[in-house]
């Protein structure tokens, strides 16, 4: 079965919120699932960064971007509630050079199916066509939940980045070509990832990649190191 990828529409916003709703259940409460005000204002702002995955014409999958301003460091720590403004991508810009990745999700029974994978290639597409110098994004650890709590955050990535743990975002991201960069503390309010996110950037190789010296990439950024 194809998967299709698409900009999204003003006609895809209800699907859009109920696909998201249905991705985070238990992220609701606190405000960080789309609805969609939030996502007419991401249309309206920046509509070439929101995508939409279809299989078999249904909606199956989503992104949502937007261009951080240059004054903000996207490698300096940050929290998703911050950096989004609420989610509401108010301080989108146009003349900045980091695409940020603000959310991906995925029908759960679309899940393997290649939907993440998809919508990763078409966003370091899109990062390449506007000749952007990276995307950044603030990664998910999905099955730190399942780790012992003695385990830091640190470690816990660390031994995903060995091969000696599965954490199926981390994993997804990694092979889709991301950079664990470090980790943000409190970057989201998420029992799931015990409310710690992994740094992820992905360096557009049709431009110079910077000599980064206040945040070093994560030693062994890739799977099996």
């Amino acid at each position: 079965m194809t998967i299709a990828i698409r900009t999204a529409t003003i006609a895809d916003l209800d699907a859009l919120a109920a696909l998201n709703r249905a991705a985070y259940p238990d992220l609701v409460q606190d405000g960080v699932v789309f609805g969609v005000d939030h996502l007419r204002a991401h249309q309206q702002r920046f509509p070439r960064g929101q995508l939409v995955a279809e299989r078999d014409g249904r909606l199956v999958g989503a992104l949502a971007t937007f261009i951080l301003p240059r004054a903000i460091d996207g490698l300096a720590p940050h929290t998703w509630m911050g950096v989004t403004d609420a989610g509401s991508f108010e301080r989108h810009d146009p003349v900045g050079d980091t695409l940020y990745l603000a959310d991906i999700y995925v029908d759960k029974a679309a899940w393997g199916a290649g939907v993440g994978r998809a919508l990763y290639a078409a966003l370091f597409e899109l990062c390449r066509e506007l000749g952007l110098q990276n995307v950044i994004g603030g990664g998910r650890l999905y099955d730190f939940v399942d780790a012992p709590a003695t385990l830091t955050p640190r470690d816990y990535v660390a031994s995903v980045l060995r091969g000696e743990r599965r954490d199926r975002v981390l994993i997804s991201q990694l092979r889709a070509g991301f950079e664990v960069h470090g980790l943000l503390p409190g970057y989201l309010h998420d029992w799931r990832s015990r409310h710690c996110a992994t740094l992820i950037v992905w360096w557009n190789p049709e431009r110079v990649r910077p000599v980064v010296t206040r945040a070093q990439p994560w030693v062994g950024s890739h799977l099996g190191h």
